[in-house]
């Protein structure tokens, strides 16, 4: 067991702990047991899994395979060299904005918004975006606790064709078992805004890789943010009341950076150990996801 000074997933702690849940806590715990190769986590961290997954003991088990194999085989460019103050990393938060919204919808749902602040292709390592996208989503796990659902934007403005050559297939399979398999967190919806006239080919490069109901949460809009969601949640941006994009993105980066620096780096020993896996992953689930990846850089 590694000692960790930080309290995964969650840096300040999660307080209280859900209630009525410790049945399936222990169920998941006895079967970890039995599951050498990965980490032993916080009972915060298996009730984030839990959570995600509403409580349902098979699918925490399967997200927690994935997620830590993730970290190990598929992913491991991805989830390491995670200092946001690198170089690589900084270029990315310097050319895009990433940013939640200080207020939830009326559902209890946090809003989430992605887009590009500079559009020059060139400055676009597609792998590398990944790598930032995945600690900005884990700052926002661990400051929301155990969100009831997230609204995600995915606003096209200012994307080209070139950027859809920046993609390398690797990082987005990566990228797109992550999301589907997982991250623990549940997804209610994802509207892609702006939508550019090249969309086809984006869901011609992407559709292979999505499952059915990941497919049923996608809503796509030519127009912006405030079609989809209600004005009174929106940055200025958009003809809301709230701080612009760029000043919640500055913001929520320097918390990222002065809070969250030691922890996101840290944090990458939370893979599992492939050395010490008692059973290779049966057919179906898992297996073709670890060979798809064995024989991959991704770059």
């Amino acid at each position: 067991m590694s000692a960790t000074k930080f309290l995964h997933p969650f840096l300040r702690g999660l307080k209280p702990l859900p209630e009525g849940h410790e049945d399936e806590l222990q169920q998941v715990r006895e079967w970890m047991k039995s599951q050498p190769h990965l980490p032993h986590i916080s009972d915060e961290y298996v009730y984030l899994f839990l959570h995600s997954n509403y409580y349902k003991v098979a699918e925490t088990k399967e997200t927690i395979e994935h997620y830590f194999t993730l970290r190990a085989v598929g992913g491991a460019d991805l989830f390491s060299n995670r200092d946001p103050l690198s170089p690589k990393n900084k270029t990315i938060m310097d050319i895009t904005h990433m940013v939640g919204f200080p207020n939830k919808t009326s559902e209890g749902y946090h809003v989430l918004l992605y887009r590009l602040s500079e559009f020059d292709y060139s400055k676009l390592n597609f792998a590398d975006a990944v790598r930032v996208f995945c600690m900005f989503n884990d700052v926002k796990l661990s400051e929301d606790l155990l969100s009831d659902g997230y609204i995600v934007i995915f606003d096209m403005k200012g994307c080209s064709l070139g950027h859809l050559t920046r993609v390398t297939l690797p990082a987005l399979r990566a990228f797109m078992h992550y999301i589907q398999n997982a991250h623990p967190a549940r997804l209610k919806k994802i509207h892609v805004v702006h939508t550019v006239s090249f969309i086809n080919q984006v869901m011609c490069l992407v559709k292979p890789l999505i499952h059915s109901n990941l497919l049923n949460l996608l809503n796509f809009s030519s127009e912006g943010p405030e079609s989809v969601v209600d004005k009174e949640l929106l940055p200025e941006d958009f003809g809301g009341p709230l701080p612009s994009v760029k000043q919640l993105h500055e913001e929520q980066r320097k918390n990222m950076e002065e809070n969250y620096r030691d922890w996101l780096i840290e944090t990458e020993i939370f893979k599992a150990d492939e050395k010490k896996r008692i059973k290779k992953p049966s057919k179906g689930m898992f297996a073709s996801f670890t060979s798809s990846f064995k024989s991959l850089d991704i770059d």
